[in-house]
């Protein structure tokens, strides 16, 4: 059965600066990856690799009054997700997961079962994205989809209504929520698998876990599980080390065109920032 690990991206370049070195990560844990991209985001500046990943883009559903333009493509990059078995392969897994969480260990889940990894690090209040996979039947099932990308996104969204919020507290949360008002209604056909937390830094953070918020102090745990990298100038110089030594370390390499990739972004990218 093909494995797909599904990212999205709006045009911010904190986020699809980290396009290829995830498309790489999942490649190397042998799962090939989907990326939906908002309609202002250039393919090129991705900079994929690979023949089998999947480009989509993003339906660019009108933007409503209570909203700037930029903020709601990016609830759209989020919402995506979930819809994305109408546009993805018959047969396949489907794994949602976030562009700027690098994967440092293989995920095996049952591709039999509905998985649901680390509900407690929301302290089981909403559904987690990264991690949620399921076959696309199943996920076309529990999202009802109606194999229209741009018509199911727009029902969800206008149905949840969170996207309509000014404040980003309320509209950040719309993935998440609609999401989690899918599954807990059927929360027993799906397999939850404990992740844990640990007091690693000066917050609890997922065991495994590199976290942005306290690098040093997450880095060194015996079994590292995946790298939450910095959103905001993530190819500076200091940040960009951190991703070189987790990725050196977890894969025993890091091909060089990371390097250059890098490089080019933070000269367009990460000047002055």
């Amino acid at each position: 059965m093909r494995r797909i690990a599904v990212l999205s991206t709006n045009n911010n370049p904190d986020y699809f600066f980290y396009a290829p070195i995830v498309e790489w990560a999942w490649n190397r844990l042998g799962w090939d990856v989907a990326v939906f991209a908002t309609a202002d985001v250039d393919e090129d500046e991705l900079n994929l690799n690979t023949p089998s990943t999947i480009f989509k883009r993003i339906p660019d559903l009108p933007c409503p009054s209570s909203r700037e333009l930029g903020s709601w493509r990016g609830t759209l990059a989020q919402t995506v997700r979930h819809f994305t078995a109408n546009e993805l392969p018959d047969g396949s897994y489907i794994m949602v997961q976030d562009i700027d969480l690098i994967p440092l260990r293989a995920w095996e889940p049952d591709l039999e079962k509905k998985t649901i990894y680390g509900w407690e690090l929301t302290g089981h209040s909403f559904i987690p994205v990264h991690y949620t996979g399921m076959k696309k039947e199943h996920w076309m099932d529990i999202m009802g989809c109606s194999g229209d990308l741009a018509a199911d996104m727009d029902r969800a969204i206008r149905e949840n209504g969170r996207a309509y919020g000014e404040n980003w507290d309320v509209y950040w949360d719309t993935d998440w929520d609609i999401l989690t008002q899918k599954v807990l209604p059927r929360k027993n056909e799906f397999t939850f698998i404990r992740r844990g937390m640990g007091n690693f830094a000066k917050d609890a953070t997922p065991i495994g876990r590199v976290d942005r918020y306290d690098y040093e102090k997450t880095k060194n745990q015996p079994e590292l599980i995946d790298l939450h990298a910095s959103n905001h100038n993530p190819s500076s110089d200091e940040k960009w080390e951190v991703i070189k030594e987790m990725i050196t370390k977890c894969f025993g390499e890091m091909p060089g065109w990371m390097d250059a990739h890098r490089e080019q972004h933070h000269k367009k990218y990460g000047q002055g920032r």
